[in-house]
């Protein structure tokens, strides 16, 4: 995995561009040191004889949504390394909460997990309790890599550019799309604003999926979503790519310049995804599991599926995800403070 696109993730705790690309170095350095380690080869079957029967894996979007497609991606060659049935189980709705909440309350037996991206970070850093609200209730088990996001408009905005964009937002009122208020689409957007000195009329949806049809049929004017999202719509020609949110250009869509490119100093948004189990899954199983994930996205076809959905998949130890999601919490709880995102 590339380092540079792996520090990708935006704070403006500071405020300035050189603090943005401070925080951007730190976190480099973090994730560099969970992808330094090699995959752990697990023998035979895990604690207890795991696992006896089909394994759930419940994901925080639609059929068709980001974490769907990454979920169906791997799952194929994860059951192999299970040597069970995974069964995926789409729960969306309320930003991610109904899955979430799916799986805080499971037995914690490694039958249920979660498979979400970083929204449920962004959750946490709305709620009082923060990381230590988020620790109790999920184990952190495995990360699985970062895509970029992408600036999507409707086929019928008079803008190919983020410069024409731009100038089309101070010149009249617009409507954005997101997943939710305090989700990742959400905040991408109030960023990029914010980053641009623009203003937008906010319409929240019950997940970014719905928000993106709603762009496609012209009822609000664009978003930022993540490239596996979008990316389907923008190669049937329903969508128009303005850039990406990340540090490089995608292989997925290698014509498409970063917002970066395109003079938006300091903007770096990716979106990583990881997997979960209720807080009380023993650490025995949590580092089990977490050993068959890292052999599934070592498979180089595997790798290569994702990379052609906008995804480039990574690899990590419990410890490496646990770390990172903490540190999410923190820097994006200053940060949804500093640009006023609120709970409804």
């Amino acid at each position: 995995m590339n380092p540079v696109r792996a520090s990708a993730y935006l704070s403006l705790v500071g405020g300035s561009l050189a603090q943005l690309a401070a925080m951007a170095v730190a976190t480099t350095a973090v994730l560099l040191a969970g992808l330094a380690t090699p995959p752990v080869h697990a023998q035979g079957r895990g604690p207890g004889g795991y696992p006896v029967k089909p394994v759930r894996l419940v994901t925080a979007g639609v059929p068709g949504g980001t974490t769907d497609i990454v979920a169906r991606v791997i799952a194929p060659r994860w059951a192999e390394e299970l040597g069970q049935t995974l069964l995926i189980d789409n729960r969306a709705g309320a930003a991610g909460l109904i899955a979430r909440d799916v799986v805080a309350r499971s037995v914690p037996d490694g039958y249920t997990l979660l498979m979400t991206n970083q929204a449920i970070v962004f959750a946490a850093a709305m709620h009082p309790s923060g990381a230590e609200g988020l620790a109790r209730d999920f184990a952190a088990v495995a990360w699985l890599g970062v895509s970029p996001n992408m600036l999507v408009a409707n086929m019928a905005v008079p803008a190919r550019t983020v410069a024409e964009l731009v100038a089309l937002l101070r010149a009249r009122e617009m409507s954005y799309a997101s997943g939710g208020v305090g989700s990742s689409t959400h905040v991408a957007m109030e960023l990029f604003l914010r980053t641009t000195g623009t203003r937008a009329l906010h319409v929240p949806y019950k997940s970014a999926g719905a928000g993106i049809t709603d762009v496609v049929a012209g009822h609000v004017r664009f978003m930022i979503t993540t490239l596996p999202a979008a990316l389907p719509y923008v190669r049937n020609g329903k969508l128009r790519p303005i850039a990406l949110t990340g540090a490089q250009r995608s292989p997925a869509l290698p014509e498409l310049p970063t917002l970066a490119e395109a003079g938006v100093r300091g903007y770096l948004f990716d979106t990583w995804y990881g997997v979960f189990g209720p807080a009380s899954l023993p650490a025995a199983s949590v580092g089990w599991i977490n050993g068959t994930v890292n052999r599934t996205l070592a498979d180089g076809a595997l790798r290569e599926r994702l990379g052609d959905s906008g995804v480039e998949a990574g690899t990590g130890t419990p410890e490496f995800f646990r770390k990172l999601v903490r540190d999410d919490v923190s820097r994006w709880t200053r940060a949804m403070k500093d640009i006023g995102i609120r709970p409804e």
